[in-house]
């Protein structure tokens, strides 16, 4: 599953409020904690929902909206702490295409290299068999 930052800050706040036993959170408290708008608030929420980080969701019609309380569940934690171990892992270094593209990209010069690299790479097999291709034509004739 992919969060983005936002989110991943959010599990991360919602696990702390479970682990020290919050039973509901209000919309005023989480927008503070959480940092976020009125406007990011309800959709955060609705996929904090979806996933199962937030649960008994209890909304009131009117200016209050979506999300007026929430519980935290037990599997906030759990997944805080699957992203925190992933987060712990070494990154896989780049492959080596990779790499060269970064180079290329950093500096022109170094992607001249490789273009030429390349280009004589192919031409020089080419040269080769037609070299080898013309000797033999000559040894027909002569």
């Amino acid at each position: 599953m992919i969060l983005s930052e936002e989110e991943i800050n959010c599990v991360q706040q919602v696990a702390k409020w479970f682990e020290e036993n919050k039973d509901f959170i209000g919309r005023k408290e989480a927008m503070e904690q959480l940092r976020v708008k009125d406007s990011q608030y309800e959709t955060l929420l609705k996929k904090m929902e979806h996933i199962g980080v937030v649960e008994d969701v209890e909304s009131v019609m009117g200016d209050r909206g979506y999300a007026t309380s929430f519980r935290p569940s037990a599997y906030a934690q759990e997944l805080w702490r699957d992203i925190e171990a992933d987060m712990q892992k070494e990154p896989a270094p780049p492959d080596i295409i990779e790499q060269l593209k970064r180079r290329a990209r950093q500096d022109p010069l170094t992607a001249w290299v490789i273009i030429i690299f390349l280009v004589l790479a192919l031409l020089i097999p080419m040269l080769n068999s037609l070299v080898e291709l013309l000797s033999k034509i000559i040894d027909l004739f002569y």
